[in-house]
């Protein structure tokens, strides 16, 4: 199991325990369950019950960037879907510390003269079904074992769309 994958749990709880809803016992014996857990699964019990932290609705489900660009980094549960959309410009989606349910999770990906980068955790399966016409659409490192599901749909019409996961080669060029 991915350490990535802890630390998120890590993180939710925090921010559980910050929030008043866990005691300082509870969040201590969920934070033992966690260096416990052994698949993803056995994550997921530990958090299970806890009051969703995106009970209300989230305005980044729908992004877009028209002659302009829009850095985001969402934390916390990600949305089912997603809706990424750049004109003539960029959109840039920081998704490494956010944390996704079980299930398949779906980003639309609109690209038309721009360009459009989403940066994904460990832990993930990508389905790439997006497409391109006189430009380009691909999936960057690649996790077939995961047991969450990222479906990316889409096109790129004279554009980019580019889906990045942890790599460990990736990982190595950047910290040399």
């Amino acid at each position: 199991m991915p350490a990535a994958a802890r630390e998120r749990v890590i993180d939710l709880l925090t921010r559980h325990f910050a929030n008043d809803e866990l005691t300082e016992a509870q969040l201590e014996a969920r934070l033992q369950d966690v260096y416990a857990a052994r698949t993803t699964q056995d994550l997921d019990a530990v958090v299970a019950g806890l009051p969703s932290l995106a009970a209300a609705p989230r305005s980044d489900t729908n992004i877009r960037a028209i002659l302009s660009g829009q850095e985001r980094k969402l934390a916390g549960l990600v949305p089912r879907e997603l809706k990424l959309k750049s004109r003539m410009g960029y959109v840039e989606l920081d998704l490494r510390d956010a944390t996704f349910a079980p299930g398949i999770t779906t980003i639309d990906v609109r690209s038309f003269m721009g360009y459009v980068e989403i940066r994904l955790p460990a832990g993930l399966r990508v389905e790439n079904h997006g497409h391109a016409l006189f430009g380009y659409f691909a999936v960057k490192g690649l996790d077939e074992d995961a047991e969450r599901v990222v479906r990316i749909t889409g096109r790129a019409v004279f554009g980019y769309a580019e889906i990045f996961l942890p790599d460990d080669d990736y990982d190595q060029e950047v910290e040399e």
